[in-house]
């Protein structure tokens, strides 16, 4: 009984100091907030694989956004030249149609005047050696001598009039071709030519048509192969269109212009001063005299 109480003192010590060791070591082995957040923190080493699939999506951008201005000349390009092609069947057309209806006015009636012209130049010789085939008829009527010389003037008259008459003749016949056959011919083939130039302008439009419709279908094909190569590289900085930046300008030159508002204060201070300066100034000049 006299060992009782030194036997408690000596296990409550021995209870403290295992508890203290536990809690030592515990402290010890628990980490501490701020070296998790360091660990946090701290950004993971990037691998050589990501690194390369990074490296290929920057050029996939890079080559979407070339191929999207190459398609932006060829658009350009080829629109031009459909816009040149139809230019030029409309210039055809035009061209045809003053022609024909030059032809119409003009030609037409004068080939037909000179051919006319020619038919009375015809009938004209044609009377001329009637009348002197007539009066070397009747100058060698009496005359009874000098047959021979009779005989030649008279075959000679009657040839000149002979050749007279086929002259009206062909004359006459050249008329009725070019009114019946050789102007309605050079009509019919303008007609051809005007109906040609109009299918050939028809035939232009659609191809500028087409052609528009096929370069905005490669434009938006190519912009959208921009599109999808930035969201598959979020880390690339994204291309701004031009008209941006001209209409971010705008607003910034505003403000600058109502920068010259605040002069208002500067007047302000300017009368405060002048108050100073004029009565409370005459009041000192007063005291000194």
């Amino acid at each position: 009984m006299k060992h009782t109480p030194h036997r408690l003192v000596s296990l409550l010590a021995a209870t403290f100091l295992a508890t203290g060791c536990v809690a030592s070591y515990e402290a010890k082995t628990a980490p501490t907030p701020a070296s998790s957040t360091t660990e946090a923190a701290a950004p993971a080493p990037a691998k050589p694989e990501d690194e390369a699939e990074q490296r290929k999506k920057v050029r996939a951008v890079e080559a979407a956004r070339l191929e999207l201005d190459i398609a932006k000349l060829a658009a350009d390009s080829a629109r031009a030249g459909a816009k040149a092609a139809q230019g030029a069947a409309e210039r055809e057309l035009n061209a045809v149609k003053a022609e024909r209806e030059h032809f119409k006015k003009v030609t037409v009636a004068l080939e037909l005047d000179a051919a006319g012209l020619g038919v009375d130049r015809a009938k004209q010789s044609v009377a001329e050696a009637e009348q002197e085939l007539k009066e070397l008829e009747g100058m060698y009527a009496a005359e009874k001598f000098a047959e021979t010389t009779k005989e030649l003037v008279l075959a000679r008259g009657r040839a000149r009039l002979e050749f007279a008459r086929r002259d009206l003749d062909l004359e006459q016949r050249k008329l009725e071709q070019l009114k019946g056959f050789e102007h309605k011919k050079r009509d019919r083939e303008l007609g051809e030519r005007e109906t040609k130039a109009k299918l050939a302008l028809e035939e232009a439009k659609a191809a500028a048509k087409k052609t528009d419709l096929e370069q905005r279908l490669a434009l938006a094909r190519a912009e959208h192969a921009v599109e999808d190569a930035e969201r598959a590289a979020p880390g690339v900085p994204k291309s701004a269109p031009e008209a941006k930046p001209k209409a971010a300008e705008k607003p910034a030159d505003k403000p600058a212009e109502k920068a010259p508002a605040p002069k208002a204060p500067e007047n302000q201070g300017e009368n405060q001063g002048e108050k100073p300066g004029g009565k409370q100034g005459e009041k000192p000049a007063e005291k000194g005299s």
